[in-house]
């Protein structure tokens, strides 16, 4: 049986990746490791959940649909150009990827 991967489960993945807590990423703070955090976990939220934008905005403290998307292109156009990054994204996807199955 394949276990879906969540947001429960990409919001806490991301949090300890990034060693931030649970509750900053729902948070309204903008420091920059924060923010970064929430973007990255807001881009796989819609990369493997079937939430709409809506929904994973509410899910990270209520946010608007628009930040959702703000978030997940801010994220691929760090990928494109920081590849630092990119192999932290590609680390994240591989534990999303091997719990999806």
């Amino acid at each position: 049986m394949e276990t879906e991967v969540n947001l429960d489960f990409i919001q806490k993945t991301v949090a300890e990746y990034f060693q931030v807590s649970l509750d900053s990423l729902k948070a309204k703070t903008r420091k920059k490791e924060i923010v970064t955090a929430r973007q990255v976990a807001m881009y796989f939220a819609k990369e493997f959940t079937s939430h709409s934008l809506k929904s994973i905005g509410y899910h990270f403290g209520g946010r608007d649909h628009s930040t959702v998307i703000h978030s997940v292109q801010t994220v691929s156009d760090l990928i494109d150009t920081d590849k630092k990054f990119k192999a932290s994204i590609q680390e994240l996807q591989k534990k999303f990827k091997s719990k999806a199955g």
